[in-house]
């Protein structure tokens, strides 16, 4: 799989002076030697380098390609084109999935794990996906419970607009028909200008991780990925590594506890559970909700009415603490029969409904989670029985 690197920015808000954004140096190490040296290391051999400003610069850096053990094509751009824009140069070089890497980010992200997922599921390419501190000045997904996304909001958003925190990270894995929707002329960006329209007509899907993928654009942000890279938390991050997790129940831990919660205006937050959220996303430790929504087996609640509410509580801790929920599993099923307008096929004894503990088997098989290093925060003896 070929991997097209946008290399093109100018790097303004960093105050960089006679070289490109992409070279930033970030612990000492230019932020996208990182970037191909952890692709080489899981196999990806074949880069064409996206360039424009300074990009002589880049092409000086990554000439002899024997010393990366890789092929590298360069193309420049004459005038800026955008992120979409300027695949017209090279429309006739993807004729398989490709992958995009967008060169003014830190990460250590299983690529490999992503492709083979963007493989399975098709249609015109996945995005990686997961929430952050500013999920207001990021584009932002709107994804199904079967991990296909029907709608992308790009960046600004209307502030009272409940969105749930689940952020495009500038990672994607497309098909050659996803260039259909780039106009053949002008500057086009995939975030602001493709996506959204091209998520109308194509399936496109999420790959939600855990994993360490930051943009590192501004010197706050830069130094922060610093810090990070120090202190070994991109590492300990990456899926190749079992990790410890701080699991949460939902309702009475999160969010006040009531006789079913049906609808997103019911949401209201407990007291310093957005603060204690966000101590835990700042030291670096998953916060993954484990749930029983047994009311969808009820007929009380469809799942569409659970995205609302995870939407709606994702926005209440954004806007406390800035906090965030890496990931959510929830168990639909409930085992007694009698009530009018359940769902049959959810009514059932299953090993997700805690005290079982299959929620957490599933959350530390999709992100190596180790169970035994890990804690959960509950508020009944069910939550508790279940670790």
């Amino acid at each position: 799989m070929k991997v097209v690197v946008l290399a093109g920015g100018r790097g303004t808000r960093l105050g960089l002076d006679g070289l490109p954004k992409v070279l930033v140096p970030v612990d000492g190490v230019p932020l996208l030697e990182r970037t191909v040296q952890n692709a080489v290391a899981q196999g990806f051999d074949e880069f064409i380098f996206m360039t424009g400003h300074l990009g002589e610069v880049i092409e000086d850096r990554f000439g002899n390609q024997s010393a990366w053990g890789a092929s590298i094509e360069f193309v420049r751009e004459q005038q800026p084109l955008g992120t979409a824009g300027c695949f017209n140069q090279i429309r006739g070089r993807l004729s398989e999935p490709f992958l995009v890497v967008y060169g003014d980010v830190l990460m250590d992200v299983d690529l490999r794990a992503f492709a083979r997922f963007a493989m399975d599921r098709g249609g015109a390419g996945t995005l990686f996906a997961h929430p952050n501190d500013h999920p207001f000045d990021s584009d932002l997904l709107e994804v199904d419970w079967n991990d296909r996304i029907s709608r992308v909001h790009p960046k600004p958003h209307a502030d009272d607009r409940p969105y749930r925190n689940l952020v495009s990270a500038a990672l994607y894995v497309l098909y050659p028909k996803a260039l259909d929707y780039v106009p053949a002329e002008g500057a086009s960006d995939w975030g602001r200008d493709i996506l959204p329209e091209m998520v109308k007509h194509e399936d496109l899907f999420a790959y939600r991780s855990c994993e360490y993928i930051k943009d590192v654009g501004t010197p706050d942000r830069l130094r922060r990925g610093e810090r990070h890279l120090r202190e070994g938390r991109v590492e300990r991050l990456a899926l190749r590594n079992a990790k410890p997790a701080i699991f949460l129940d939902r309702d009475g831990v999160i969010n006040e506890e009531r006789n079913g919660l049906h609808r997103a205006e019911d949401v209201r937050l407990l007291p310093g559970a957005a603060d204690a959220i966000r101590s835990i996303n700042d030291a670096g430790f998953p916060v993954i909700c484990v749930t029983n929504q047994p009311d969808i087996a009820k007929g009380f609640m469809t799942l569409d009415g659970l995205l609302e509410v995870t939407s709606e509580i994702d926005h209440q801790l954004a806007r406390e603490s800035g906090g965030y929920l890496d990931d959510m599993f929830f168990c639909p099923h409930h085992p007694e029969q009698g009530w009018p307008g359940e769902v049959a096929e959810l009514k059932i004894s299953c090993d997700c409904r805690k005290p079982a503990d299959g929620l957490l088997r599933k959350a530390a098989a999709v992100h190596n989670i180790d169970l035994a290093k890990s804690w959960l925060v509950g508020d009944r003896f069910c939550d508790i029985a279940a670790a």
